[in-house]
Parts: C-alpha cells; sequence; structure tokens
C-alpha cells in the first residue's frame, strides 16, 4: 500500500502530522510519503510542494485572501499536486493540517475525485466560517453568520463568516474524503455538524513511542533541569493565546495554599510568571522541539497542568502520562477523555481558577494519591497510546477506506 501524506508544516507537530509514525507504517508494509508546504530540512520521503514561483504565487494568494476575509479558497496547489509522481502513484491520500494557507478546499472535489482520500482533522476549523475552535458558540451547527468574534483564530477583517461556511459546503459536498478524529470528543463535534452530513469518521488515537517517553530518574532531571532537589515541580505551558488556559493557572496559583517547597517549570513563553519568583523556584525553558528535553521536563515533573479552553486531544497530556504524571485538566475540550478522569488525571470546570487550586492543593498534599495516579496514567498510555497500536489501527483505517472506494463509495 502506498499512502501520500499531505501537510502544511515538516518538523513542527512530527506526532501529528505522520511524520513520527513514517517507520511503524513502513513495518507494517506501507509506503509512506509527505508533501509538506513548508519543509525545514532534508528528510528521506519528503518533499516540498513548492518553489520560487509558487511560493511568491502562494504570498500573493494570501494577500488577497485576507482582503476579502476568506480562508483557504483561492489557492492554486492542489492543481499542482495532482501532477506530481508521488500523487500519482498513491493508493490513498491522507490529508492532515491543510487549513494553514496553501491548498484550497476548492481542490478538494478533483484530489479526492482522483484518490482514496483521509483527512485528519485536527481542530474543528472545517466546521465552522473562519475560527479553530468556536468554544461556547454554537452558530457553526446553522450555517454561522452574525460572528460573535472575529478576532479570534484564524482572524478575519470582515464578517464573510456565512459566505465561508457554504464555501466549505459547496466543496465538501462534491468531494469523496472520510474523517479521522483522536477523540470522541472530535467524533462528538463532526457528527454534529451540518458541513459532514453523511461523511463516514474514525477514531484513532495519536501515540508515542513509549520507549522513550517513558518514567525517568526524577532526581537526575532536575539536577538536569536546574531545579531544586527538595521541590515539587508544577509544569506547564506559559503561553497566552485563546486556548491554552495560563491566566487561569495564574489566578490558581495566587489562590494556592502550601507549605511544600514547589518549582513552577513552564514551556513556550518566557517572562509570564515573574509575580511568582518570591514564592517559588521558576524555571522557564522557553520553546523546545527537542524530545530529549522534553522526557527530562517530565521526568522531574510531579503534576502536569493542562487547563487548555480548547482542544481536540492533548498530545503534551499523553507525554506526561507516558512519563508516570498526572494531568489536571479542564472540562470541556477533549482532554478528561485523553487523561482517562477520573481514573488517572483531575479534570475540574472550566475557567474555575478555585476548582483549579484546590485540585493542585490536593495532589500537591497527597503524595500517595498522586503517585498512584502517575502510575495509573502510565498503564493506560501503554494500553492505549504506544505508536505501534496506532500504526496498526492506521493501516486498518486505511485498507477500509480504499475498499470503499473500490466498492463504489
Amino acid at each position: 500500500m502506498r499512502v501520500l501524506q499531505v501537510n502544511g508544516y515538516q518538523s513542527p507537530g512530527r506526532r501529528f502530522n505522520g511524520l513520527s509514525l513514517k517507520p511503524h507504517l513502513e513495518a507494517l508494509g506501507v509506503s509512506s510519503k509527505h508533501f509538506v508546504w513548508e519543509q525545514d530540512r532534508q528528510e528521506e520521503g519528503v518533499v516540498s510542494l513548492h518553489g520560487k514561483l509558487l511560493r511568491k504565487v502562494n504570498r500573493l494568494t494570501r494577500g488577497v485572501e485576507k482582503v476579502l476575509s476568506l480562508q483557504s479558497q483561492l489557492y492554486s496547489n492542489g492543481m499542482h499536486m495532482r501532477r506530481m509522481e508521488a500523487f500519482r502513484e498513491a493508493d490513498l491520500v491522507h490529508y492532515h493540517i491543510i487549513h494553514s494557507g496553501f491548498l484550497s478546499m476548492q481542490s478538494l472535489p478533483a484530489m479526492t475525485a482522483e484518490k482514496p482520500s483521509l483527512w485528519t482533522l485536527h481542530d474543528p476549523w472545517a466546521m465552522t466560517g473562519h475560527c479553530i475552535h468556536p468554544f461556547s458558540c454554537q452558530r457553526w451547527k446553522t450555517g454561522c453568520g452574525q460572528c460573535p468574534d472575529l478576532k479570534t483564530d484564524f482572524a478575519i477583517q470582515r464578517d464573510t463568516t456565512a459566505l465561508n461556511f457554504r464555501l466549505k459546503r459547496m466543496a465538501y459536498r462534491r468531494s469523496n474524503f472520510e474523517i479521522l478524529v483522536a477523540s470522541s470528543w472530535m467524533e462528538n463535534m463532526v457528527r454534529q455538524s451540518p458541513l459532514m452530513d453523511d461523511v463516514p469518521v474514525h477514531k484513532v488515537p495519536f501515540g508515542l513511542d513509549l520507549d522513550f517517553f517513558k518514567p525517568g530518574d526524577q532526581a537526575a532531571a532536575k539536577a538536569r533541569l536546574g531545579i531544586e532537589p527538595h521541590r515539587l515541580v508544577l509544569c506547564f505551558r506559559s503561553v497566552v493565546n485563546d486556548f491554552k488556559g495560563l491566566q487561569y493557572v495564574i489566578e490558581a496559583l495566587d489562590r494556592l495554599q502550601t507549605q511544600v517547597p514547589i518549582c513552577l517549570l513552564t514551556l513556550n513563553d518566557k517572562g509570564r510568571i515573574e509575580k511568582f519568583k518570591d514564592r517559588f523556584q521558576v524555571v522557564e525553558l522557553g520553546w523546545t522541539n527537542d524530545d530529549s528535553v522534553m522526557q527530562d521536563v517530565y521526568s522531574a515533573t510531579d503534576l502536569f497542568l493542562m487547563p487548555s479552553l480548547a482542544d481536540s486531544f492533548g498530545l503534551m497530556a499523553v507525554e506526561a502520562m507516558a512519563c508516570g504524571k498526572p494531568t489536571i485538566c479542564f472540562e470541556g475540550t477533549a482532554l478528561p477523555e485523553v487523561v482517562f478522569t477520573p481514573e488517572a488525571g483531575l479534570a475540574v470546570p472550566s475557567r474555575d481558577s478555585a476548582a483549579l487550586a484546590a485540585a493542585m492543593e490536593r495532589l500537591i498534599g497527597d503524595p500517595q494519591e498522586r503517585l498512584a495516579r502517575g502510575a495509573r496514567s502510565r498503564q493506560l498510555a501503554e494500553q492505549h497510546y504506544d505508536i505501534r497500536l496506532q500504526a496498526e489501527r492506521m493501516v486498518d483505517v486505511y485498507e477500509r477506506v480504499i475498499h470503499g472506494r473500490q466498492s463504489g463509495k
């Protein structure tokens, strides 16, 4: 079986876009090649979709779309892709994050007519008039229009949400693809979407290399990261956006009552939690794409905080689970399902910083419960999130999609 993976980026999100899965698919007899728009290094089986001319055309198209408040409707790269040898030879084309400014939804009818097609939805953008996540807005169920928030990602200048919604409907109704999601939460959204009527939906959770992401030597990891050995480590992403909930972590830390010495270990942005340096040790690692650093992060951590306001899976929480660390998250996203609350992780009401602080105090103050939840997290990761299991499930889905097309679907 020859599968072509299509994605906007190469290295960022390797565990999402199929690149980490590639050797495991090939071990099962599946040839997996990758088309990417943004190629950042040479890698076997990875092909850039553009040269200098196409990049210039794409930049111009992106500017026109911005002025018109359109999203992924005018790009011509689909025609170029269909002429490429890897596309012509593929038995199936697997689309990943294709709404990153290089592929038109209006290309999907022709592309999916030529090849059995699977589209992984990493967020709900495919079902909305412009946004990556609708949060509490329900207008995506009725056609959008009169958008309450044009500034949330992906922001647009004018309210063309009803038009964008209709353009997606027009493209999808003429297309022949099946949908892949990683969580039941996301599957439920797809089944509620009027844009996805009668589209087959498959669910395969993302997986990890559990021989790499595993419980490690906490003392050694703390030493490598410069964390004082006697401190209990709370780890979280320090990033300000609409999705990750940092403000609620900050509010919860303001409320936190504990005599246990604490270290705050953060990823992504630096300088967001300066106010806590008098109370806690603060170690800010910034952004990293280095898995060995991340393994140290999880090994050093005692409690992982992931209070996302919108999340269709949450791979960092799974990485923490694989390393034997419990996660606290908010309700209302895929995370309570992914971290197996209340069996392993803990979920509290969304945007409730008092409840978040109480959950933190509970696990900080009860080492036995914290360690038991961490051990159970590792067990559940082994049962559900092994990348080899993901590869086996993916081959099964590929075979079903191809068989369905051969049967005339």
